[in-house]
């Protein structure tokens, strides 16, 4: 069998390996041969390449390192948010990993875009129980550690479908939503007892960088556990040759080079020492271009031919190019990304850079006003909270001004509309007000509205009202400045 990208199949072809749709249904058969229908409905679903049988491939086989069925039980289980059966489904994988003997991960999963999520998080689960698996962990490690990796996206479950499949760089507030998919996904699971401490730790941190770089509590190599140290090499491995609709798939041998220049930064090196034991840099059954201009297919690198593999030319001649008379010969992948190492953490570098956050004032007299807002902005913004008008003004004379104010305008002794006039006066009309109360009668809208107030919010509301009134008001003023 062999790999071949969808654009480069063609009507005639024999499939080698069952294709599921994202619930798990067969869409096309084993052995089934392609029609122009099939490819069609393959594009439409979002597949990127699939395995065929052909003479060029005969005698190449690919074993998955987990049956195809209990890939799809675990992604089903995953959509489901379904805590209980990723724990069943983490235990049988464990016993099939465990069952195999030489571990190599060849096989490319075949996934389309609508399941990324739910095939992201059982491919991890497979790296990670092969990783610890190599570092000699018991079968009740290696059990919490997949079951750490099935759980780790369940956050993504509630990030919009937008920012999960911008097809681009997010921006810095995208990217800050993005990050919250760790403790959300650490919150699904924080109130089971029957959870281990070490997979909800692994979970929480899984994106940390050992050189304490990482999110969300930055910390360093030493403070982590061994599982979240597994985890978060498997997750970045699985993405980076993954594709998504932001960014082309990397070839295992461009991910591994991402991988090893990021030991002692982002990654633990024994983890991906490890991890390079069973992935081949160029995977068996993937068709190569060699230096000289010919065309090969991967045949056997395993070994000592993981560098230097054996390949098959397009006349079944076999090549051994770790033989000393084939060392002049090199390859490359044709499903080559266009990687570089520099480009790619320029990209990442820009998009974690801390963005310049705007300073919320909120007045308010009621406490759990002031916590409900404070818990609705402070993901986004730093948020001052003040308990009347009289401590509002106190705190401006002695700090520079904020970005904007949300006032509510009921308070004793000192209401919001006549703090808002003092506002306006101190800051020379440059901070914007939004007021957020529960009246709404005319005399109030209009003296709003006299005031020229950003805008009027009436309780009870939406938080995502709130937002985008905020984000509506302070682009304004950006566009204007």
């Amino acid at each position: 069998m062999r790999y071949v990208p969808l654009r480069e199949a063609e009507p005639g072809m024999v499939l080698a390996a069952d294709l599921y749709d994202s619930v798990g249904r067969t869409l096309i058969g084993c052995h089934c041969e392609l029609t122009e229908s099939y490819l069609e409905k393959l594009e439409a679903y979002g597949f990127d390449g699939i395995y065929i049988e052909d003479k060029l491939s005969e005698g190449i086989t690919i074993e998955s390192v987990i049956t195809p069925q209990l890939r799809q039980e675990g992604q089903e289980r995953i959509r489901a948010c379904d805590i209980d059966g990723c724990k069943l489904i983490a235990r049988r994988m464990v016993e099939e990993i465990l069952s195999c003997g030489n571990v190599s991960l060849d096989l490319t999963d075949l996934r389309s875009y609508d399941d990324y999520t739910y095939a992201h998080s059982v491919n991890v689960a497979v790296y990670c129980g092969v990783i610890g698996m190599g570092m000699g962990m018991s079968e009740v490690e290696l059990g919490h550690l997949v079951t750490a990796a099935l759980l780790h996206d369940l956050g993504k479950l509630q990030i919009p479908d937008e920012i999960l499949n911008k097809p681009g760089r997010l921006t810095q507030e995208e990217y800050l939503i993005m990050k919250s998919h760790a403790t959300l996904s650490y919150q699904i699971i924080s109130e089971r007892w029957d959870i281990s401490a070490h997979i909800k730790e692994a979970v929480l941190h899984h994106h940390e960088n050992v050189d304490g770089s990482g999110y969300p509590d930055g910390l360093e190599g030493a403070q982590q556990t061994m599982f979240t140290r597994i985890l978060h090499v498997a997750d970045v491995y699985d993405a980076l040759t993954s594709r998504r609709p932001y960014k082309e798939p990397y070839a295992p041998y461009e991910a591994t080079e991402y991988l090893m220049g990021g030991c002692g930064i982002m990654f633990d090196r024994e983890v991906v020492e490890t991890l390079l034991k069973y992935v081949p840099l160029y995977p068996k059954g993937t068709m190569v271009t060699l230096s000289d201009g010919r065309e090969a297919i991967i045949y056997e690198n395993f070994g000592v031919h993981n560098l230097r593999p054996v390949v098959r030319l397009m006349d079944g001649e076999l090549l051994d190019l770790s033989n000393e008379a084939n060392y002049h010969i090199t390859l490359r992948m044709k499903t080559e990304s266009g990687f570089s190492t520099e480009e790619a953490e320029k990209e990442r570098n820009e998009m974690i850079r801390p963005p310049v956050r705007c300073r919320i004032m909120v007045v308010d007299d009621m406490k759990t006003n002031l916590q409900m807002l404070r818990g609705i902005l402070e993901p986004l913004y730093d948020v001052i909270l003040m308990k009347s008008g009289h401590q509002a003004l106190l705190y401006l004379k002695k700090h520079p001004a904020p970005d904007l104010v949300l006032m509510d305008i009921d308070m004793p002794e000192m209401d919001g509309i006549e703090t808002a006039k003092r506002i306006m006066e101190m800051t020379d009309h440059t901070v914007p007000i939004l007021f957020v109360t529960a009246l709404c009668d005319r005399q109030t809208v209009t003296l709003c509205r006299n005031l020229d107030a950003a805008g009027y919010i009436v309780r009870p509301y939406k938080p995502v009202f709130v937002k985008t009134e905020i984000k509506r008001i302070l682009m304004g003023r950006s566009e204007i400045e």
